[in-house]
């Protein structure tokens, strides 16, 4: 049976995970497909020497990066390019949130609040290179499909219109940008057409850390590797401390990548080991105990490993007729907080690949409502992911925080159309902004319900206490 793609080439400009996975779906669809990516290839040596400049250390997300929690929508594109299973191999799944209240100096003594009530509803933990390189692999044993590495995007001829690479004129049928945040593909569509864009940095930056695996036999849980994790692996850890926190996300050698998230302006005031310890003994006295038992390499991460930005992107729109369109963090780029970034990459390229279907491979339909659809949706993307920085360095310690949710659950048993935000974003493919309109909603019937409801009490209450003194 004829797939719609064949006969047709595609470019796919980056080759990180959202351009490898677009490359994959369009591929399974008979698309001949050309991937270039800017970076050399980080399973080689020259990777190395070619990224350890300050640009490299900025651009290489492949290699320097907060750990991945995939969820149901990165979930859904795998499945459909037939990695899941073997993917699913590399995670370590986590039930919900295991928070670390202040003032604790037992790394043990935590709450822990599930993402769900119900049963096999967790994220899952997994390192950014382990996913591409089965990304990678999966395009590497694919006959139609070629990926060049240390290919810099030129461009598009102004003469043939078609993607240059360094002085390489590439032919192709139509165009996929997928190179990041920092992208030239989504440069280039401004050329095109009236691009919207806009780009918003927030205060506060991260710095990557580490907890180590622990001698078989010593810690908390037995890992795959031979190690043990000093703590429960089966959830995300935070630190919540309101302006700023600490997390954890498992691995599957026992040892757990922390990241911790603040203000700049506190960031550069830990100058010294002196601000440092003194800084964590105060905030974070598991950490601290047993002289840093927990994070031995802390002072050598701390000042070794670089600050980094976190800056959301928003553009409209994403194409231009049928043969240019971009997608993936060049697109909308978000903060992690919601750890929906990779999450809503794949799911760009599951829904280009779903719409070229819908349309017969008509790509300039395609395109067209490829684009309306998502930039909503995307936008939306941005305010959840802000919003969830509040919940997880702040809400989290708040047991308000967990009624609601708790109480949201019950509601849901009874009116299954009833569903708390986090399950929307993270456990569906409702799209975003509508995520939001739901979640809003029901927050006012809620809210208003309650308020009712405690009206109701304290009359009553009143009337009792009337009688009370009346019978006096």
């Amino acid at each position: 049976m004829a797939k719609g793609g064949e006969g047709k080439t595609a470019v796919v400009v980056g080759g990180g995970l959202v351009g490898c996975m677009t490359g994959v779906l369009l591929a399974k669809d008979g698309y001949t497909v050309k991937i270039f990516e800017l970076r050399e290839d980080y399973r080689s040596k020259a990777s190395d020497a070619s990224n350890s400049s300050l640009h490299g250390q900025l651009t290489n997300t492949t290699k320097r990066s907060i750990n991945l929690a995939l969820s149901h929508r990165g979930l859904c594109a795998l499945r459909a390019a037939g990695l899941e299973d073997k993917v699913m191999r590399e995670a370590v799944p986590m039930e919900g949130r295991m928070i670390h209240p202040a003032g604790v100096a037992d790394c043990l003594r935590t709450e822990f609040q599930p993402y769900e009530h119900r049963p096999g509803m967790t994220i899952n933990s997994i390192s950014r290179e382990e996913l591409n390189t089965v990304l990678l692999e999966e395009l590497e044993s694919m006959k139609n499909v070629t990926i060049k590495f240390g290919a810099k995007f030129a461009g598009l001829s102004r003469g043939s219109g078609m993607p240059v690479f360094g002085s390489e004129e590439v032919h192709c049928d139509f165009v996929v940008g997928a190179d990041g945040a920092f992208s030239k593909a989504r440069e280039e569509l401004g050329r095109l057409v009236r691009l919207d864009f806009e780009r918003r940095y927030i205060k506060h930056g991260y710095k990557e850390l580490n907890i180590p695996a622990v001698k078989a036999g010593t810690g908390s849980v037995p890992s795959p590797a031979g190690g043990d994790y000093v703590m429960p692996p089966k959830a995300l850890h935070i630190w919540p401390r309101h302006e700023f926190m600490l997390i954890g996300l498992p691995n599957l050698d026992g040892s757990f990548t922390c990241t911790l998230f603040m203000p700049f302006e506190d960031l550069d005031k830990l100058k010294t080991d002196s601000d440092v310890v003194s800084f964590f003994k105060e905030y974070f006295p598991d950490i601290a105990a047993n002289n840093f038992e927990l994070m031995p390499s802390l002072l050598q991460d701390f000042f070794a490993n670089p600050t980094s930005s976190l800056l959301s992107i928003n553009c409209d729109p994403w194409h231009f007729k049928g043969s240019f369109v971009c997608l993936g963090d060049a697109m909308h780029a978000t903060v992690p907080f919601y750890g929906q970034g990779m999450n809503a990459g794949f799911e760009d390229a599951l829904r280009l690949h779903e719409l070229l279907r819908e349309h017969g491979h008509d790509r300039e339909r395609a395109f067209a409502q490829f684009s309306e659809e998502m930039v909503p949706s995307r936008i939306g993307l941005c305010e959840v992911s802000l919003d969830n920085y509040v919940d997880m360095r702040s809400n989290t310690a708040n047991p308000l925080f967990t009624i609601k949710k708790k109480l949201e659950w019950a509601i849901g048993d009874f009116f299954p159309s009833w569903q708390p935000i986090y399950t929307m974003v993270t456990f569906t493919r409702t799209p975003y902004h509508i995520a939001i309109q739901r979640a809003k909603k029901q927050d006012t019937i809620l809210y208003s319900t309650l308020g009712v409801l405690g009206a109701g009490v304290l009359v009553g209450v009143g009337g009792i206490l009337r009688k009370v003194l009346a019978a006096r």
